[in-house]
């Protein structure tokens, strides 16, 4: 299901399991759509957590269809993280355009955001892919 988002960004959520839930992302991530990001996306996990409890552990983010994001868009991930790390759900920043990874890189952010809930860091290869995805077009 792909949710209304403002022109040049949207969202598609697929729940696959109590446990996963996986966003594509699309278009600009910046001031003007990041308030709608979270907006949409913490309508999702209230949703999930009225149907499943807190069994939710890993949010999936495709980020390949990212053209841009600005630094609102970051603090719209940061504020993400900033909800799902205490409840014990892992982000989990898929398929990463170069300018994402720059701009983690820039900002210092990467192991903050990509950080596993339980404590742990995140397996990244070359280019910004989770060691488990070499190679993977999925998710």
């Amino acid at each position: 299901m792909t949710l209304h988002q403002p022109v040049g960004f949207s969202v598609t959520v697929e729940a696959v399991d109590p446990r996963t839930i996986r966003l594509t992302l699309q278009g600009v991530l910046d001031f003007e759509s990041g308030d709608e990001f979270l907006d949409v996306v913490g309508n999702t996990l209230d949703a999930h957590a009225v149907e499943h409890g807190p069994a939710l552990r890993e949010l999936h983010m495709n980020c390949a269809g990212l053209r841009l994001l600005d630094s609102s868009g970051l603090a719209a991930l940061l504020t993400l993280r900033r909800r799902t790390h205490p409840a014990g759900v892992t982000l989990r920043l898929r398929h990463r355009p170069v300018q994402l990874i720059r701009m983690l890189a820039l900002t210092g952010t990467t192991e903050y955001l990509t950080a596993c809930a339980d404590g742990t860091a995140e397996a990244v290869g070359p280019g910004g892919e989770l060691a488990d995805e070499a190679g993977s077009t999925s998710s």
